[in-house]
């Protein structure tokens, strides 16, 4: 009796040490994928929504960002592998002047506001579960740059799209009112 309880665990010890797999190098998921390791599937764009959530008015010589929001607005999970570990990084902001004769933008008239990746370039998947959103801020530099007379305002029309090949989603234009610097003191 002794003996085939050797064997039974010589046996298992025999089987479990040729369950070994081969792996690549491993990668730190904290951090996610390098870019341009992966090639992604496409994300269908439905029930998936891409606004901007900021107040549409601003004070030149301020430091600006906007808030853009990416919402799941369906009733299923959507999984976006590609998305920017850096969460400016994954949209593109653009812009356009709006002088007093306009109602809506030239289709060609429209500024990319570029800006350099963050370094290092990684992804990581993001999960949207039904009804939740994630928000981006993204820096508008020139609006710190800019300088309006008292009584007078600036108007541009500006628009989002995802920066990511997988996914192509747009959000709406709006308008954003660029008003002369508050004076200290003022809310």
């Amino acid at each position: 009796m002794k003996h085939v309880f050797l064997y039974a665990m010589l046996g298992v010890l025999f089987l479990t040490s040729g369950c070994v797999t081969e792996e690549g190098p491993k990668m730190k998921l904290a951090m996610g994928v390098p870019d341009g390791t992966l090639e992604y599937q496409t994300v269908s764009p439905r029930n998936l929504s891409l606004k901007m959530i900021s107040k549409p008015t601003v004070y030149a010589g301020e430091k600006t960002n906007l808030i853009f929001s990416l919402s799941n607005d369906g009733f299923r999970e959507v999984s976006i592998p590609e998305w920017y570990s850096h969460e400016q990084d994954n949209v593109i902001v653009y812009a356009q002047p709006w002088t007093t004769e306009m109602t809506q933008p030239h289709p060609d008239g429209w500024i990319e506001l570029s800006f350099d990746l963050r370094k290092p370039v990684m992804h990581y998947p993001l999960k949207l579960l039904p009804g939740n959103k994630v928000l981006i801020a993204k820096e508008l530099p020139f609006v710190e740059q800019l300088q309006v007379s008292p009584g007078k305002k600036r108007r541009y029309f500006i628009k989002s799209k995802l920066n990511l090949k997988s996914l192509k989603l747009e959000s709406d234009t709006v308008v954003l009112e660029v008003l002369p610097r508050k004076k200290s003191g003022e809310k």
